[in-house]
């Protein structure tokens, strides 16, 4: 964001994000950075000082926020507007820590109504299958380079669709962070910065042996990278832009949903479900902090029943419907 913001608010904004750098992942951090400039800018423009916010204008914000719009020109996610509102109110929060100011407009302000739903980004089993079957065959490729960029696509689609893991998280793991003998991966910096472990399949554990043992030199190539320490070679940005560039055209090949790279985790949850699996373990799985959040998956499980009953139930309406006529022609 090129906008440069003057006194007092380059100064705050300085000061919190030093205050919030330790408390979130880098991910996390970056998204942190563009909101509270965005806020500080929006301050700035109504020649607001901190200290003089109301609760009207953080209302006054609220709105601002829920009427913008995406680059497409289709109205931003609810989920955005909440973090937005989410960053004003932490940076208020902070001026009240170290006491610029003493109360907080923002606390005043409803949080919008965030509906609990399973994304879209979800392939069935077959389809999953498929995807996997297709990556699986990168060697088929004559171009070298196409070749090793699938290849790396191949392991990564494995290996997310095996951890559940967020690409951000993925992306920032250390050859040292995976043990394949008890097929474990340490996650350092999971969501909210919190470390904790996931787990690979006996397939995705062989599938990562060979990556580490051959693969991962030939990925590399000879030349020097900037993250060459990393487990992938390249940071989150990078590896979630060319999978989801590889996963868009695999899709379309395929004619089923296109998914990104966080599909592989919806994809994983809903499927542990459907074939069983205790929600306790799936809420580990995925290093879920609440089962709440796990629990979104079961919507998913309710949807599929009642399109169940409906395909497969004697009385059909269809079905009545024909009966009646035939009735009706007969007399």
């Amino acid at each position: 964001m090129s906008y440069t913001l003057s006194e007092p608010y380059a100064s705050v904004y300085e000061e919190y994000l030093e205050y919030e750098k330790t408390r979130v992942t880098d991910q996390g951090f970056e998204s942190l950075r563009g909101r509270a400039k965005n806020f500080m800018k929006w301050l700035e423009e109504e020649d607001l000082l901190f200290e003089d916010v109301k609760v009207t204008d953080a209302i006054r914000y609220k709105k601002v926020i829920s009427e913008r719009k995406r680059k497409d020109g289709k109205d931003i996610s609810t989920g955005t507007v909440l973090n937005y509102l989410k960053t004003a109110r932490s940076v208020f929060r902070y001026l009240v820590l170290v006491e610029k100011i003493k109360s907080s407009p923002f606390e005043a302000v409803k949080n919008p109504h965030v509906p609990e739903h399973i994304s879209r980004n979800v392939l069935t089993e077959s389809q999953m299958n498929r995807l996997l079957e297709v990556f699986s065959r990168y060697y088929e490729f004559e171009n070298r380079d196409k070749a090793i960029r699938r290849y790396r696509c191949h392991v990564l689609c494995e290996f997310l669709y095996a951890s559940g893991l967020r690409i951000a998280e993925a992306g920032s793991l250390l050859e040292s962070n995976i043990d394949l003998e008890h097929r474990f991966v340490y996650v350092p910096e999971g969501k909210g910065n919190i470390p904790r472990t996931a787990f690979l399949t006996g397939y995705t554990a062989d599938v990562m042996r060979l990556y580490l043992e051959k693969g991962r030199s030939i990925v590399m190539g000879s030349y020097s990278r900037k993250n060459s320490r990393l487990l992938f070679g390249a940071g989150k940005a990078r590896i979630g832009s060319v999978l989801n560039e590889e996963l868009r055209e695999v899709c379309n090949e395929l004619e089923i949903p296109v998914i990104t790279s966080h599909g592989f985790r919806h994809s994983l949850g809903t499927h542990l479900l459907r074939n069983g699996c205790d929600m306790r373990y799936i809420q580990v799985i995925l290093g879920h902090e609440s089962l709440s959040s796990t629990q979104i998956y079961t919507r998913v499980e309710k949807d599929d029943l009642r399109n169940s009953i409906d395909e497969f139930h004697p009385r059909q309406y269809k079905q009545i419907e024909k009966e009646a006529e035939k009735c009706i022609a007969d007399t």
